[in-house]
């Protein structure tokens, strides 16, 4: 039996060409069949079996997927977009789809044991969300796609409570059957002019003036501040006791300085009458004569002080000492006086001590004879400068640090007038007050408008096509 190779085509072919929707496959295809017109009879009845059987099978393969859409309520044109088991935390999941207008979109999910997700949302393309629900196990829920671009669905579950979820997300076309859900960012840049003004200046408007006070240095004013001038007389050894020596403060009397003062220099002067007027010499420093009026800080950084001495032949200059302790001033009146001799005398030997007692009174020798009575020296002093001196003259750039200036008469019988005198010198700088015009010139200036050109940045999400 002869069959045609047409009629083989109509049998065989239709059933192959529904089932291989591939373009290449359909070329084979149509090359096999027509090299069947040299097979016998019974190969092509073979084949027109496997033919028939191939057909019937698509036939029952199409009417089971569209019992299965219309079950769901689905077009026979519904395309899964996506189907998965996924665990969601409480970070959650998203995904993220293009979709065309009119697209009919379809979100279904169902936990496992029933347990409740936390959120679900639905957002455009801006991350706009445009609907939300709370605490759902399973949903299916539809949205209608306004305009085209890439949403996004977002799942969430509690804290500590991660759920396995089964999701599907189907897309029913709308007007756009073949349309690529899979996207990209667009990113296009426009040239676009810009238009702009700017203030030009073509001169200067009248200058306005204006009159200012400024306060300029001047110059220093010096001020000679007296703070103590002492005379007194100072008795001899032989004297009454306790008058052998004088002790004077030289602390600085704060209402004295004046107000803005600094201190320039501070100097103190010892005089006596029986010194003399010529013939000085510098002693007890480490300086020069030449030296004598340079500052403080060159000449006298080593003792702080300057000591001037002019002899008088059989006359011994007046000791002193300049203590910071008050008391050293007894001290230096027993030193200095004949009754600290004879206690002396009482702590060295008892026929010693009869020989100086009985100067006195029988009276006052029964008394100290065998005793130890207190004698006084230098050692118990607490001075840090001391001297013999007719005539002193201290001059320093700082205050005097010790606070009292202790005279003594190291004469047996010739009393000692002294003079003690103590001063600084303050200054402070003065100012005076100027008047001067200010001028300040205000600039014209004039509108000018330009124009450049400015690339705008479009970022768009969509399809990839």
């Amino acid at each position: 039996m002869k069959i045609r190779c047409f009629d083989l085509l109509n049998f065989i072919i239709k059933p192959l060409w529904a089932f291989t929707p591939d373009s290449l496959t359909h070329i084979f295809i149509f090359f096999i069949i027509t090299k069947l017109k040299k097979m016998t009879t019974k190969i092509l009845s073979v084949l027109i079996i496997i033919a028939s059987f191939i057909s019937i099978n698509t036939a029952y393969a199409q009417a089971d997927t569209d019992k299965n859409n219309e079950a769901f309520g689905y077009s026979n044109d519904a395309i899964l977009v996506f189907q998965g088991m996924q665990k969601i935390t409480s970070i959650g999941v998203k995904y993220s789809f293009a979709y065309a207008k009119g697209d009919r979109v379809i979100l279904k999910y169902i936990t496992e044991k029933d347990k409740k997700l936390k959120k679900i949302w639905f957002a455009d393309s801006e991350g706009k969300i445009i609907w939300s629900q709370v605490g759902i196990a399973s949903l299916t829920k539809e949205f209608i796609i306004p305009t085209e671009g890439v949403y996004t669905f977002g799942l969430f579950a509690k804290e500590m409570g991660a759920r396995k979820t089964d999701i599907k997300i189907i897309r029913e076309p709308g007007s756009i059957k073949d349309y690529n859900t899979a996207w990209t960012v667009y990113k296009t840049y426009t040239p676009k002019e810009v238009k702009y003004t700017i203030d030009s200046m073509i001169g200067y408007q009248k200058p306005a003036i204006t009159q200012k006070t400024f306060k300029v240095f001047d110059k220093y004013l010096y001020q000679n501040v007296e703070f103590y001038s002492l005379s007194k007389q100072i008795l001899g050894q032989a004297g009454i006791h306790n008058s052998q020596a004088k002790g004077y403060s030289m602390n600085i009397d704060p209402t004295k300085v004046p107000k803005n003062g600094k201190l320039k220099g501070y100097n103190y002067s010892l005089s006596s009458v029986l010194g003399g007027a010529k013939h000085w010499e510098i002693v007890d420093v480490t300086v020069s004569v030449g030296a004598l009026f340079l500052s403080p800080a060159a000449g006298f950084a080593a003792h702080g002080a300057m000591a001037l001495i002019g002899p008088q032949p059989g006359n011994e200059p007046v000791q002193y000492y300049i203590s910071n302790r008050k008391s050293d001033i007894e001290i230096v009146r027993e030193i200095y006086s004949p009754h600290n001799d004879a206690r002396k005398a009482t702590n060295t030997g008892k026929d010693i001590v009869a020989d100086v007692a009985g100067v006195f009174s029988d009276d006052a020798k029964d008394a100290v004879k065998g005793t130890k009575v207190k004698s006084y020296s230098e050692k118990n002093l607490n001075f840090n400068q001391k001297g013999k001196v007719t005539n002193l003259f201290v001059y320093s750039a700082t205050m005097p640090k010790d606070k009292w200036f202790i005279m003594a008469n190291p004469e047996y019988t010739q009393a000692k007038n002294v003079k003690l005198k103590g001063s600084a010198i303050y200054y402070a700088p003065s100012f005076k007050n100027l008047k001067a015009n200010e001028y300040f010139y205000n600039v014209k200036t004039k509108k000018i408008e330009k124009s450049k050109i400015q690339t705008i940045k479009t970022v768009r999400y969509g399809s990839i096509k």
